[in-house]
Order: structure tokens, then sequence, then C-alpha cells
């Protein structure tokens, strides 16, 4: 945990407004077998499974495309041949959340083993940096006005430095067509299904309250290390005033580094007129105590493989 903490410290650097940083390999450089034939093996049996069900192919094809287009993965070139054991292939799949069966979301398998070996073994986890839900539910309820949100996409606002990009690769149909030749294409964040991405996404949200705590009222920093549950925030003030000028605030500083506050719910309508409508939880209730048992007693855990 202390190398992982100390590696970061030292690769830490700001692209394009946003936290890049280094994957905490066990062995630098780490010696990987090639295992291009199971993602290869892999995708064949995803392209089965959506030729067989056209409306999640859609969803499938969507959401990859949302990768390229969000700047997530980019294209591999065809001439980046590498053979240094610094190159790794994720295979992927759909994973689905009962609560909301019409959204599909990509998990990479980094667990997934070729000879005994998966990416994750060759990871340091680092430590765990998450905040306990009991205190953060605790800390939410001390004030009269409460409000909530969380960040879009919070791994995948964090960089990953591009020599360690290519142990992130994965294939795809050219033109999204299975009939064609497979690319190959690798992640240019940190992602959902690596063992070191909630550690290095909460390092980086800690480095954002640290970098910006002399900008802004102390609760504004107090609030990111303190009331996040890992991308949710939980926070409550004592008057409709402060809890506005908290959110916008939360929200300003978290932007400076690509972290985008969104899905926001509040027991304050006037709070909300605060807020774009594009940011709003869709499904927005003023229940908000149901609400967040809902949603951190029981929807976090129910992801469907």
């Amino acid at each position: 945990d202390v190398d992982t903490i100390e590696l970061w410290n030292k690769s830490l650097q700001v692209v394009d407004k946003h936290y890049c940083m280094d994957i905490p390999f066990k062995c630098t450089p780490p010696k990987l077998p090639n295992n291009k034939q199971l993602a290869v093996k892999r995708l064949q049996s995803l392209s089965r499974r959506l030729q067989k069900d056209p409306a999640l192919k859609d969803k499938y094809t969507n959401e990859i495309r949302k990768l390229m287009d969000k700047g997530y993965a980019e294209p591999v070139p065809d001439d980046d041949i590498r053979n240094d054991g610094k190159v790794w292939y994720l295979p992927h799949h759909p994973v689905f959340n009962p609560k909301k069966p019409e959204k599909c979301r990509i998990v990479f398998d980094c667990a997934a083993k070729y000879g005994n070996i998966s990416l994750n073994d060759n990871v340091n986890q680092g430590p765990d940096l998450a905040n306990k839900l009991i205190g953060v539910l605790l800390r939410f309820r001390q004030g009269n006005v409460g409000f909530t949100a969380d960040i879009e996409a919070m791994f995948q606002q964090v960089l990953v430095t591009p020599e360690d990009r290519d142990v992130l690769r994965f294939l795809w149909f050219e033109n999204d067509d299975s009939s064609q030749q497979l690319k190959t294409f690798r992640m240019k964040t940190h992602l959902f299904g690596g063992v070191w991405s909630p550690s290095c996404a909460n390092f980086a949200l800690q480095k954002v309250a640290e970098e910006y705590s002399s900008a802004y009222p102390e609760e504004v920093a107090k609030t990111i290390t303190r009331n996040f549950y890992v991308d949710d925030c939980l926070r409550s003030a004592d008057s409709v005033e402060s809890a506005t000028t908290l959110a916008l605030q939360i929200r300003e500083m978290l932007a400076k580094r690509g972290f985008n506050l969104t899905k926001f719910i509040s027991s304050s309508p006037e709070l909300m007129k605060h807020i774009s409508k594009d940011d709003w939880e869709k499904s927005q209730s003023l229940d908000l105590s149901m609400n967040i048992f809902c949603k951190f007693c029981l929807g976090a855990h129910h992801f469907k493989f």
C-alpha cells in the first residue's frame, strides 16, 4: 500500500485537466504472456450472444462507441507491435442492473486467466481509501437540508500513463460489423474491473481536495474527503442557502480535474432550481430517505453478471 501511494504521488501529472497516473504493477516492468487468443475466443462468444439479441447488440455497440467518442479509449496503430511483456488483451462483457434493465454497462474482465495469470494478479490493489458507509450516512443526517449526487464515470476520469495503456488493450469489430476483421483498441483511463481502480479513483478525489483546499471554504474540501461513498456524495447543511452554496462549490471544485458531479437529488426544491435539469437524477423524488436507502443499501449490490 505504501509503495502504491508513493508510485501515484511520483507519477501524478495533469493532462487535459485530468489526473494521469501509473498502474501499480507488482513487478516493474511486468512480464505478461501474449493472451490475444483468449480475447479473440471471448469476443467470438460475445458476438454469438449479440447476434441472438439485436436489442442488446445495439446497446453494446453504442457503449463501445461512447468509449471512443468520450476519449476513454483509442485505436492501436496497426504497426504498434510489442513483445516486451507489457501487452495484455482484456475480454469484455455486458453487465446489467435489475433496477435499470435498459442500461448496459461494459465491464473489462481484468480477472480473466490465461496460463493461470490475470492482469489483476499482476497489479497491487492499493489501500482502501473509501469512506465507511455508516460514517457517510450518519454525517448525512446531521443537517436539515440534504442533497445527493454522483460522479459520472468516476474511474474513467483518471487517465492511465501512456506507457501503461497497452495492458488495457481490447478487441472489437471494424465498423462495428462482426463480419469484418478485428481491430485493436486500448483504454486510456483506469477502468471498472481493475482491482486497483477504486483505490486510484479515491486517491484522485483526495488530491482534488488537497490541490484546491485554499481556493474554497474548508467545508468544500472536507465534503470531498468525508462525505463521498466512492462516487456518491451525501451531504446536508443547516439551511437551504448553505446547502445550495456548498453543492455548487463542490461541483465546481471537482470539475477542475474533470469529475462531473451529476444526478442531483435534494429535500429542497429551492436548491434544485440552481441545478440544471439535465443533472437531476431521473427518478427525482423528495422522499430522500427512501431513495438513499434503496440506492445505498440495495441497489449497489444487485448488478447481474
